[in-house]
């Protein structure tokens, strides 16, 4: 090869990895949510992009450029000092040196590249992944490269329902600090009051309902308040007893709070 030609193809492999450019977007696809205005959709891409883009540290482009620029240096250094070496044996070191440094130069290149691109995958992998979490997080669905199999629904489990309570008198709720909740005492029930819902523990399953008597509807744990998603029903009826071992022994000077709701009539058992 001449030294034109090799001189062409050096400049020509310059210019295609100078033109890189990493990563540029994400490489991945998001579809809006169910029922999304396609212009909130925008906002959240872009500032899901911008957020990506923070992620990766130093400028990417930058780092690219310096691999492949590390590797020409490395490469004509190398290529000169072999190519001048070999010249000095055939009476001509300083063609020898060209040639080498011109051969370096074009290996060294590609070296560089090779190792850039390396640096770039990985680069849009981080990208990739920050910008999937953050677009998932506005609700945004995520979709995978390869359709996936449909899952079969997970079989409906029907849930008992709830039993009646029969009482004579409206339960006695006291406050429980460590729950945050009233806790009713004096009865074989476990019921809870939130200040807005009464909740019932029966079966291994919390039921909600408006008034202490219900109706109640079941609650799944996703939907739990957050002391029954902290405390289980053990934990729940030991902050129940010790309120109401205090008030039991200090009655005239317990400075704790009740709640006791309008009695709704006796509810006799069948």
């Amino acid at each position: 090869m001449g030294g034109k030609a090799m001189l062409k193809t050096v400049m020509l492999l310059a210019v295609l990895t100078g033109c890189a450019t990493v990563p540029s977007g994400p490489s991945v696809r998001v579809l809006p949510a169910e029922g999304m205005p396609f212009e909130e959709f925008q906002k959240d891409d872009a500032t899901c992009r911008q957020w990506a883009q923070s992620q990766l540290g130093n400028p990417v482009q930058e780092t690219y450029n310096e691999q492949v620029a590390t590797g020409a240096v490395a490469g004509t250094a190398v290529g000169a000092g072999v190519g001048a070496a070999l010249g000095a044996v055939s009476g001509n070191a300083g063609a020898g040196a060209a040639i080498g440094a011109a051969t370096g130069l074009l290996f060294g290149t590609a070296a560089g590249s090779g190792s850039a691109q390396v640096y770039g995958e990985e680069a849009q992998r981080r990208y990739d992944n920050a910008y999937l979490q953050c677009m998932y997080s506005y609700g945004n669905q995520i979709s995978s490269y390869r359709a996936q199999a449909a899952a079969p629904p997970p079989p409906v489990v029907a849930v008992p329902p709830a039993p009646e309570i029969y009482l004579e008198a409206a339960p006695q709720f006291i406050w429980a600090p460590e729950l945050g909740m009233y806790v009713a005492v004096g009865v074989p029930y476990d019921l809870v009051y939130t200040g807005s819902a009464y909740y019932y523990f029966y079966g291994g399953r919390w039921y909600r309902g408006p008034y202490y008597s219900g109706p109640w509807t079941y609650v799944p744990r996703r939907a739990y308040p957050a002391p029954f998603a902290r405390y289980r029903i053990g934990g729940i009826r030991h902050f129940r007893d010790v309120q109401y071992r205090y008030y039991q022994r200090d009655r005239g000077h317990y400075s704790g709070r009740f709640h006791r709701p309008e009695y709704r009539g006796r509810r006799l058992r069948p």
